[in-house]
């Protein structure tokens, strides 16, 4: 079972019609739709990437889906985004998703950076209600990946600390591909 197959059996025991849930990093929209199409019309989702045609292809799937009118499109840095959304939406998320890395057969050299995600992921863990989910899958196979995945793993230990409850998936290496890992944190 692929990771992003973990995370939408997540999403699909965890959200429920009417909920709110947030993308962090749309990328192709995957993530997106599972969450629009659970939450349903009376629900409401926030996708947000950094780039322009992450946005677009989130906006196509979606369309196809028949779930674009519960969603939100941003085009922004998740960190900043998120942080901006604390005043309106505090406690009201029950699932945000983030994938780590950079957009599959885009420009490889943007991608996220630790130190945006660290913020998006304080901003998040503001942004979760009570029971709250939050899926970060991090990439670790490009420049930079391991060193993000790392610092991720050192975030999840705090909030861990704090009384949330943290697991993580991790594949068994093959050859010589590094395979991404998946934490699930639920807020306390």
């Amino acid at each position: 079972m692929q990771i992003t197959d973990i995370v939408h059996d997540y999403l699909g025991a965890h959200l429920k019609p009417g909920d709110h849930a947030l993308d962090a990093t749309a990328g192709n929209g995957y993530d997106s739709t599972v969450m629009a199409t659970l939450v349903g019309p009376e629900g409401h989702v926030i996708a947000i990437d950094i780039q322009v045609s992450a946005i677009d292809a989130t906006r196509t799937r979606l369309a196809a889906a028949g779930c674009l009118a519960q969603v939100e499109l941003l085009v922004a840095d998740h960190a900043q985004a998120l942080n901006s959304l604390c005043s309106n939406y505090a406690q009201t998320m029950s699932a945000i998703t983030f994938n780590l890395g950079y957009l599959p057969g885009s420009d490889k050299s943007i991608q996220t950076e630790p130190k945006s995600t660290l913020g998006g992921l304080r901003a998040a863990s503001e942004l979760l209600k009570p029971g709250g989910l939050l899926l970060v899958t991090a990439y670790r196979g490009h420049d930079g990946g391991q060193t993000e995945a790392n610092q991720v793993a050192d975030w999840m230990q705090t909030v861990q600390e704090r009384g949330w409850t943290v697991e993580s998936h991790e594949p068994i290496v093959t050859g010589k591909r590094v395979p991404p890992i998946l934490w699930v944190a639920r807020k306390i």
